[in-house]
């Protein structure tokens, strides 16, 4: 093939694929936007729940809201109580929040609650046992002395 045939095969195909860059570009873009969407997205475990735009705002607020209150209660509980570990400090905070997956009632139920209460019964178990652990290293014969 000469350099006119090379040419001429050459100026076919860039026409070609002028021809075909719209057809593959949207079979691009609908095979990327398949793995974004809501569905495929649950059915994959990724989010829990589609968000409906026009809720979205109060969707986040409560979300966000909820969210700084746990964070909060989890650095209280760890302040009053060193030896627990974070996992532990949110075992117990969730535990004390009920609501679910509803944010807003969750939020409701933390506000209404009287956490200082809560925080300050972690304390205070965390004194006794404590305590305890000092009481028991004491020798036998100044532990009666130790409780005066």
């Amino acid at each position: 093939v000469g350099s006119a045939g090379a040419a001429d095969i050459e100026g076919k195909i860039r026409a070609r694929e002028e021809k075909l860059a719209p057809l593959y570009t949207q079979i691009a873009c609908e095979f990327a936007d398949l793995h974004d969407r809501t569905g495929r997205m649950e059915a994959k475990g990724v989010i829990r729940k589609g968000l409906h735009w026009r809720k979205a705002r109060a969707y986040f607020y409560w979300r966000v809201r909820r969210r700084l209150l746990e964070h909060e209660a989890i650095r209280r509980v760890q302040e009053a109580d060193g030896e627990l570990s974070e996992a532990g400090a949110k075992a117990l905070v969730a535990s004390w929040m009920p609501g679910g997956d509803d944010d807003k009632a969750a939020v409701a139920a933390a506000v209404g609650a009287s956490l200082d209460a809560k925080v300050e019964a972690v304390r205070v178990e965390a004194l006794k046992r404590r305590l305890k652990s000092l009481y028991a290293q004491l020798p036998e014969g100044e532990r009666a002395s130790a409780l005066l």
